[in-house]
């Protein structure tokens, strides 16, 4: 057993034996993380860094279809502010909010998905400059550019960095007058294989990407641009595509 996971399998045998315990608030969708969060004494948040004791913390429900999200990364190129050009050459303008704009694209790899009526985008990979890229047509599929790349050592080092452990909390959910209570009754432990079998998922489509480029709606950070560029999610039955399982628990 890795060092790195000692301390989340000590945390969860004793969330385990809590059985169930009162959910933080009442959020179909992020109730049993926030719960488990606070459980282990730790503030929600976003970091570069893995979130626990040099441990990245997931939280799935047992019949949850969700996907596991990964992380999200800023584009290398070809601009500076790459995210914000897409957003005004691509984007669409907010039904309530008309001064902002919104781009979100459910990108596919090597095949063109059809973006707000206008544009098709076609996620790319090229493995001599060794980045991931955009390709984008207009919409009677002439070629207009070659946008938005980031390269697979930003990839790995995004990966090495936050992933390299990871550990995924399943919860069971019951209602009780009308209140969320969660018990926490399987952990598995990973740890993460490497950048070619990062690309390899991407190719066989067990690692899903998507282009984000948004503002908050709500919040602290009101109409302020929430631009996540790429976002890179997996769905539970790859995880072992990614990452090899080096601890299981299930009580």
């Amino acid at each position: 057993m890795e060092k790195e996971f000692e301390k989340i399998i000590e945390e969860f045998k004793k969330l385990n034996m809590k059985g169930y315990m009162k959910g933080i608030n009442n959020n179909l969708y992020n109730s049993a993380g926030l719960t488990l969060e606070n459980q282990l004494g730790k503030n929600p948040d976003s970091m570069f860094f893995p979130d626990y004791y040099g441990v990245e913390v997931k939280c799935t429900q047992r019949f949850s279809r969700y996907n596991i999200s990964l992380f999200s990364l800023a584009f290398d190129g070809p601009d500076l502010y790459e995210s914000n050009y897409l957003l005004e050459t691509y984007g669409i303008r907010d039904n309530v909010y008309h001064e902002h704009k919104k781009l979100i694209v459910n990108l596919k790899l090597n095949r063109k998905v059809l973006v707000y009526g206008k544009y098709y985008f076609e996620l790319k990979i090229d493995y001599d400059s060794k980045k991931i890229f955009i390709r984008i047509y207009d919409d009677k599929f002439d070629f207009l550019e070659d946008r938005a790349f980031i390269y697979f050592d930003s990839l790995e080092q995004r990966l090495r960095v936050k992933l390299h452990h990871l550990a995924l909390f399943y919860a069971s959910k019951n209602v009780s007058n009308d209140n969320f209570y969660f018990r926490y009754y399987k952990l598995e432990c990973y740890k993460y294989k490497g950048i070619e079998a990062f690309i390899k998922c991407i190719e066989e489509e067990d690692v899903l990407v998507a282009l984000i480029l948004r503002f908050a709606k709500s919040g602290k950070d009101f109409l302020k641009n929430k631009n996540k560029s790429l976002q890179f999610s997996i769905r539970k039955k790859n995880l072992e595509s990614l990452f090899d399982l080096i601890y299981y628990f299930e009580n």
